[in-house]
């Protein structure tokens, strides 16, 4: 009977233990684009004699002449940008640059996984780090533009957080009252400040 119990507890705690690692991992995990990291990885893009493919797809409109693989999903050709083997339409391959993280960006505009993102100023943005991101007027996560955050003085903590003069955002979403004075950055999703202690961005005490 205590063999049993000893075994069932082991394997309890085998089981929070991957929970855990799948919330510490499982947000963005080893994501880049649409490419999917495998043990074995094979480029998605192929550029052979006249032709240039994505994933065994001829791609009709590319330049297999001036075709250049980035990284990221993204592409280009001395006319088109290409995200996932589809053209971006608008995109100028003459002026595209990969910025990290899924970003990138044109003399005009700018992109997240291909797609653009509305308003934002490609003459001042910048990528930070953990899928954060800033122009002279918004800061932005995973594409999407933070309500409310400064970017003069935004800066990103690690672990999924990030915080400017006043707030603390976790994955780019705002924690209620944390005090941005205050927060400090642990480890394994947990942070503190001087009233609570957090993981994955909510408060546990």
């Amino acid at each position: 009977m205590k063999k049993i119990f000893i075994l069932t507890l082991l394997g309890l705690f085998a089981t929070i233990c991957i929970v855990n690692a799948q919330e510490r991992h499982g947000r963005h995990g080893d994501r880049v684009g649409c490419e999917k990291i495998r043990h074995h990885k094979r480029p998605a893009y192929m550029v052979t004699g006249n032709t240039v493919y994505y994933k065994g797809l001829e791609i009709e409109s590319a330049s297999a002449l001036t075709f250049e693989i980035l990284r990221d999903g993204y592409a280009k050709d001395a006319w088109n940008v290409y995200y996932c083997g589809v053209k971006i339409d608008g995109a100028s391959g003459n002026s595209f640059k990969v910025l990290g993280y899924g970003y990138a960006k044109d003399a005009w505009n700018v992109y997240y996984d291909g797609a653009g993102i509305k308003d934002a100023s490609s003459n001042s943005f910048s990528v930070m780090s953990d899928w954060y991101a800033k122009d002279a007027w918004n800061v932005y996560y995973d594409g999407k533009k933070i309500s409310g955050a400064s970017p003069n003085n935004f800066k990103v903590l690690g672990e999924g957080y990030a915080k400017d003069t006043f707030d603390v955002y976790f994955d780019g979403v705002k924690i209620p009252d944390a005090s941005a004075n205050s927060f400090k950055v642990m480890r394994d999703g947990y942070a503190r400040d001087t009233w609570h202690t957090y993981y994955l961005g909510r408060p546990i005490k």
